[in-house]
């Protein structure tokens, strides 16, 4: 039994190299042997997933521009987190913006969950650069605004309470800024 655990997580290993290795040598062409716009996907959610932010963030911007508008809010709600999780929070509030006003349903909440998020690691930014101002307090307050919205959803998306939590860290720091 042991040498099966073994071998599988040495597949497991292999294949995760042969992913990485994929990944860096498409990183300049931003696709997969076979290319096409589904290959380039795969590059860019590869990519989000495994934390390579800035090779995510090109690919979904060449991408959304090359899509039927039925994928492209998709596109952009994942290059919205691709830009959050690349610490680029001005740009992922102004990707999900349009989603915000454009959409109903999951696609809105989910924006609605980015940019509340990347809202308040600005202002957590700013807070820490020792620049907690006005502007940051109504950073902070947008941000509570927006993740109260996705928790009063008929079917909010904080199935492991990360957004609740998140909202706790809000109300602390208003309470510092005060």
């Amino acid at each position: 039994m042991r040498a099966v655990i073994e071998f599988r997580g040495f597949r497991g290993g292999v294949a995760a190299l042969c992913v990485a290795t994929a990944l860096a040598s498409c990183e300049n062409a931003g696709t997969l042997p076979g290319g096409g716009a589904e290959s380039e996907y795969l590059v860019a959610r590869q990519a989000l997933e495994t934390g390579n932010y800035d090779i995510a963030i090109r690919t979904y911007a060449r991408l959304m521009g090359r899509v039927d508008a039925s994928a492209a809010s998709r596109l952009q709600l994942e290059y919205a987190h691709a830009l959050l999780r690349g610490n680029r929070f001005d740009e992922a509030v102004a990707a999900t913006d349009p989603l915000i006003a454009r959409h109903d349903g999951a696609i809105r909440l989910s924006a609605l969950a980015v940019r509340g998020t990347a809202r308040h690691e600005e202002a957590r930014r700013q807070i820490d650069a020792g620049r907690g101002t006005a502007a940051t307090r109504t950073l902070l307050m947008a941000a509570q605004a927006d993740l109260t919205a996705t928790l009063q959803a008929p079917e909010p998306l904080d199935a492991t309470g990360s957004m609740r939590a998140r909202l706790d860290l809000i109300a602390a720091d208003l309470a510092r800024l005060r």
